[in-house]
């Protein structure tokens, strides 16, 4: 007996000092989901399918008819959809493919404060905005930092956008959002206290991605010389802190810098 309370204690002391061994799965569709995965992927029939290698050389596997893969990401752009399945390979939807979105309720929970990142190329994300007393809608391409266009809520299984216009005397708009067309990412935090300087001439990153001259935000954005004290809001997505002005402190006017451009503030 007493050789089975040892056992049980240390099993005990076990779980409390690896709490993620007690997780519960989450289970989808019959299968395990994990964090980052958008969907599954499976074939009507026996496929090949392909990955490039880092050093140039394509690498062929045969996926036979029924196999599951776990998709992490989906590329759209030229009215084509590109599923990237596990193990890093990259399939082009056909009838051949057989795609099966996660519902977005389930892949939100893995993250604590997810970013709302947006990846269809095709096709832009439209924010609300209120210009001379009528509601308009400004345009936003790939790869950008929803978070700070309204709210993203479930009603009736959809995922929809909303965004709040008391500010200028209007009410909550809405709109309906294709969740395959959001890539949730996990930021890293930053303190809110540091301080960046600018170490070389560049511009405000609209987006934490490579600078696009025909973004419309893009073409507005205003110069960062050297020099130029900047304010963590808290966060960095990839290699770009999410920045502000000193003297600005709001959502609204967060942008991002390549980390490679700024050096911490000494106190």
């Amino acid at each position: 007996m007493k050789k089975f309370l040892i056992v049980l204690l240390a099993a005990f002391v076990v779980l409390m000092v690896n709490p993620s061994t007690s997780k519960a799965k989450v289970i989808y569709d019959g299968v395990e989901i994990v964090k980052g995965q958008t969907g599954k992927l499976t074939f009507s029939k026996d496929v090949k399918v392909y990955k490039k290698n880092a050093n140039g050389q394509f690498e062929s596997m045969l996926v036979k008819k029924g196999n599951y893969f776990r998709v992490y990401n989906i590329e759209k752009y030229n009215k084509q959809t590109y599923y990237w399945m596990s193990s890093g390979y990259r399939v082009q939807a056909s009838d051949l493919t057989v795609f099966k979105a996660i519902p977005f309720e389930q892949r939100v929970q893995f993250y604590q404060n997810p970013a709302y990142m947006w990846i269809n190329r095709d096709k832009p994300f439209y924010s609300f905005y209120n210009e001379s007393d009528s509601l308009a809608t400004h345009a936003h391409s790939y790869y950008t930092y929803l978070n700070k266009w309204g709210n993203f809520i479930f009603e009736q299984g959809e995922l929809v956008n909303t965004y709040n216009m008391s500010f200028v005397g209007g009410g909550i708009e809405k709109r309906t959002i294709d969740p395959t067309d959001i890539q949730l990412i996990e930021p890293q935090v930053v303190n809110k206290d540091t301080l960046f300087i600018v170490t070389k001439d560049t511009v405000q990153h609209i987006k934490p991605y490579l600078i696009n001259n025909n973004d419309y935000y893009q073409r507005l954005a205003r110069p960062l010389p050297a020099g130029t004290v900047l304010k963590s809001v808290g966060f960095k997505i990839g290699n770009y802190y999410a920045v502000t002005f000193n003297s600005e402190s709001d959502l609204y006017s967060t942008f991002f810098v390549p980390e490679s451009y700024v050096v911490e503030k000494a106190n």
